[in-house]
């Protein structure tokens, strides 16, 4: 569920973000907490550490130092995977195990760190037994449409990553939830919104094309070795198979994301070959509905599956090269999405768009895919487009 509401609120902040952009507000406070099952003295910690490691699918870490010359400044990295972002903060109050308070500078930092000006981060902490709950408070003046969405949604993963820490260093982590089981819930809800948007037939349809398509993004993630997190539904819009690391390169990124339309090939195979054997309809109806969602599935545009394809594709060529071929494919995509009504498509671009509108050099953490890789990928990215266009033109006409 968590990446249901992180999608909820990303559209929430969205809206705001606009809102306060069309009324000329830039100065904003986010508060955000959260219980952490760790006595205070744990979370104090790793709150006030100049020097910390996040584990996950990504690791992150914040190494800094007193500047020189000074005694309340203090600067440095913060780590995401292999690449390393400047940081630089000034320590305006610390008071052990009940708050702490900072201000991020400008001189120092990264744009990506220090999206605002005159931002100050306050923690304060409160014991509850042998939990703590802690508070975060972000306060500043935006320079950037998309801060005003990143900087709340951050501080809710970061709270996230926080807590996860504190409860594996005090032994107080719970086990991971079940994959099966959030799978099952998540589609369910999933079920219910297609049920509502169409009949509960079309919907059980939707949903059996969803389990194929991101069974095949999971088994190609197994085969090039990467653990599978789970596979989860977000209802409304469709699902997602989530890698518990990264991917190691482009190749791999852009075969992974090939085999969801790549595996349903197989099946929408099968389902023409029902129609022709039995006639009847419902494999022609199984074999249209597959061809058109895995179809659009392959559009070109980040973050569907044709995006990741051309997007790793393209990461040998020219840097600006890439990000003109991304802009111009997302502004086309959300034109298209508009005209056709499909508005929880144009949302889902909406928040892609800080992705896609940045240099491509700084979103490439992995190494390029190689020059025999990229052929392989083309041609399966067209023979695939080429199979569904075909299929989805025999039943439409």
């Amino acid at each position: 569920m968590t990446l249901v509401t992180d999608l909820l609120t990303s559209l929430y902040l969205l809206m705001n973000a606009a809102a306060d952009a069309l009324f000329g507000r830039k100065r904003r406070r986010y508060v955000a907490a959260v219980d952490i099952d760790a006595p205070v003295d744990i979370v104090w910690r790793a709150c006030s550490a100049h020097e910390i490691e996040f584990d996950g699918p990504q690791q992150i870490g914040i190494k800094v130092a007193p500047r020189p010359g000074t005694s309340d400044v203090y600067e440095g990295h913060v780590t995401v995977g292999d690449k390393a972002i400047e940081m630089a903060y000034r320590e305006v109050e610390n008071r052990p195990r009940e708050a702490l308070l900072i201000e991020i500078l400008n001189d120092g930092s990264a744009p990506s760190v220090a999206p605002g000006r005159d931002h100050f981060v306050a923690c304060t902490f409160e014991p509850r037994g042998d939990a703590t709950r802690l508070t975060m408070v972000h306060e500043l003046t935006h320079k950037t449409f998309w801060s005003r969405v990143l900087i709340p949604l951050g501080a809710r993963i970061n709270g996230r990553r926080l807590k996860r820490y504190c409860e594996k260093e005090a032994g107080t982590a719970k086990p991971p939830a079940s994959r099966l089981g959030a799978a099952v819930l998540t589609g369910a809800l999933t079920y219910a919104s297609f049920s509502y948007l169409f009949n509960w037939q079309f919907a059980a349809v939707l949903l059996l094309l969803l389990v194929i398509h991101e069974g095949g993004h999971a088994i190609a993630m197994r085969w090039v070795g990467l653990p599978v997190q789970g596979v989860y539904f977000i209802p409304f819009i469709g699902g997602v198979a989530v890698s518990a690391a990264r991917h190691r390169n482009e190749g791999e990124r852009g075969f992974v994301a090939l085999m969801g339309p790549g595996f349903s090939v197989l099946t929408t195979g099968a389902f023409v070959a029902g129609a022709v054997v039995t006639e009847d309809p419902m494999f022609e109806v199984l074999a249209l509905a597959s061809a058109i969602l895995n179809g659009i599935n392959l559009a070109p545009v980040l973050p569907l599956d044709g995006g990741q394809i051309v997007d790793a594709a393209l990461s040998r060529s020219d840097p600006e090269i890439a990000s003109v071929i991304n802009m111009l494919t997302l502004i086309v995509g959300a034109g298209v999405s508009v005209y056709l009504e499909w508005y929880v498509l144009t949302a889902i671009l909406s928040l892609t768009a800080p992705m896609v509108f940045r240099p491509a050099a700084s979103r490439r953490r992995t190494e390029p895919i190689t020059e025999a890789s990229r052929n392989w990928l083309v041609a399966g990215y067209l023979a695939t487009v080429a199979f569904y266009v075909l299929v989805a033109t025999h039943y439409m006409s």
